[in-house]
């Protein structure tokens, strides 16, 4: 009996640490959808800006400088856009990861709550403790653990 409720404990004891590994996931999901939404700003706005470059007529220059500075300026324009953009690329990118793995781990969770409200039931009822439950515990264990072990070298590897 004795290992069954250090594996009970264990399983609560990794559960809620995945718990909060979600909530460090969602807040920094949140974080990256503010990035994002500032991004797709700035974005919008340097398009207006090109918009505005190419729809205003220029009075013709003889002075080879001033139209030189024109394009330098567009060109340069166009460079934030396109740094602006890909940088937006790579958050969203990062956001549809970090929901993913939010989702996987709420998945985790949630079998882990069932299976802890199944062996509840049973030490509850005073029933045998079934051994296919406690096989299914430890290999739930060693999910749990092997999860939160590649987050902790994902973590580790993106800092």
């Amino acid at each position: 009996m004795f290992m069954d409720y250090q594996s009970i404990r264990h399983l609560c004891e990794n559960r809620q640490r995945l718990n909060t590994l979600i909530e460090t996931k969602r807040n920094r999901y949140n974080l990256l959808l503010k990035r994002s939404r500032t991004l797709k700003q700035q974005i919008q706005y340097i398009d207006e800006q090109l918009i505005t470059n190419i729809n205003t007529p220029r009075i013709p220059s003889p002075s080879v400088s001033s139209q030189q500075n024109a394009a330098e300026i567009f060109q340069e324009t166009l460079r934030q856009q396109w740094k602006k953009k890909q940088q937006l690329l790579h958050i969203e990118t990062t956001i549809a990861t970090h929901a993913k793995s939010i989702e996987r781990i709420e998945v985790l969770v949630a079998e882990t709550t069932n299976t802890l409200r199944a062996y509840k039931r049973q030490v509850a009822n005073r029933e045998a403790i079934d051994v296919q439950l406690l096989l299914q515990l430890n290999q739930l264990e060693i999910k749990l653990l092997l999860t939160l072990e590649s987050y902790n070298i994902d973590a580790n590897v993106s800092r």
